[in-house]
C-alpha cells in the first residue's frame, strides 16, 4: 500500500512539473514584440543533468540502464531515431527546448511533450523532458528552439 501512495504521490509530481514547465515555455515566447524575424533571439546555454526514473539503473552504466537521445524530436521516440545514449546523472549542454515534441512516458508513469537540444560528442541529439531532472525542466531559462 506504501508502494501504491509512494508512486501516485510522484507521478502527480512529474506531472505537475511538467504542466508547470510547459506552460512556463508558452509564456516565454509570449513577449508582446510584433517586429522582429522569428528565431533571431541567441541561443541558450545550460547545463542539465540525466535523470532515470528506475531506481535500479541509477547506478549502473549498462545499455539496459542508458536512455536514447533522439536525432528528431517530432518522430517516435523508438530504437530508429536514437543517435545517442546518456545514464543517469550525465551532465550535458542543452541550447534551447521544445514543447510539442513526441509525448514520451517514463518508467514511473510521468509524461512530457518538452525536449531539449543538446549537443553529445560533437552531434546535436534531443533528450525528452522527461528524463531530465524535473527542477531543471521547471525552472530553464532556454530560449524555444528556432523552428
Amino acid at each position: 500500500r506504501t508502494r501504491l501512495a509512494l508512486a501516485a504521490a510522484g507521478t502527480v509530481v512529474v506531472i505537475a512539473g511538467a504542466t508547470a514547465g510547459v506552460i512556463a515555455l508558452q509564456s516565454s515566447g509570449d513577449d508582446g514584440s510584433t517586429g522582429g524575424a522569428a528565431g533571431s533571439s541567441p541561443l541558450g546555454d545550460a547545463r542539465i543533468t540525466v535523470y532515470n526514473a528506475e531506481q535500479t539503473c541509477r547506478h549502473k552504466r549498462v545499455r539496459e540502464c542508458s536512455l536514447g537521445l533522439a536525432e528528431d524530436p517530432y518522430v517516435a521516440y523508438r530504437p530508429s531515431n536514437i543517435v545517442g545514449r546518456a545514464w543517469h546523472d550525465d551532465v550535458l549542454h542543452a541550447d534551447c527546448r521544445i514543447a510539442n515534441g513526441v509525448t514520451v512516458t517514463d518508467e514511473a508513469g510521468g509524461h512530457s511533450s518538452m525536449w531539449f537540444r543538446v549537443s553529445k560528442d560533437g552531434k546535436r541529439m534531443w533528450v525528452p523532458g522527461i528524463r531530465i531532472r524535473q527542477d531543471q525542466v521547471q525552472y530553464s531559462t532556454l530560449p524555444n528552439c528556432p523552428d
